[in-house]
């Protein structure tokens, strides 16, 4: 056997009284990223309702928005599957992906936060404008 280190024999050494009674144990917490879609489908109906103003907005207009909410979250689902995988990620374009999930989640956090006004064009796409 080897000798042991000098800091190993030197806290050994130490007496009592200089040592911590208890060392606090720090835990790591793996963070969850479970989206609320209940609360927010509200905020993003809400902020549709804000936009129409008194002309309100139908229900495919709604179902629009929030679909395009969810849509956006099942791409960074989508996505985070794929950057473990990298070979599959080049055949896949996800660099290009990566840029459109990044631009739509700006915006959706710009609409959950109120910054932003969510709309549906005639054409049943999904449109911006800032709040007011």
């Amino acid at each position: 056997m080897g000798r042991r280190p000098k800091a190993a024999t030197e806290a050994a050494a130490a007496p009592i009284e200089a040592m911590p009674a208890t060392v606090p144990i720090v835990r790591r917490r793996r963070r969850s990223s479970i989206v609320d879609h209940g609360a927010q489908a509200q905020i993003l109906i809400d902020s549709l309702l804000r936009g129409r103003g008194v002309s309100g907005a139908s229900q495919q207009e709604a179902l629009a928005v929030v679909l395009w909410a969810r849509g956006v979250h099942a791409e960074a689902e989508e996505l985070k599957t794929l950057t473990t995988r990298v070979r599959r990620a080049k055949t896949l374009n996800a660099a290009d992906r990566q840029v459109a999930l990044t631009l739509n989640q700006t915006l959706l956090d710009g609409v959950l936060a109120g910054s932003l006004i969510v709309g549906v064009n005639a054409s049943g796409t999904v449109s911006f404008r800032q709040a007011a």
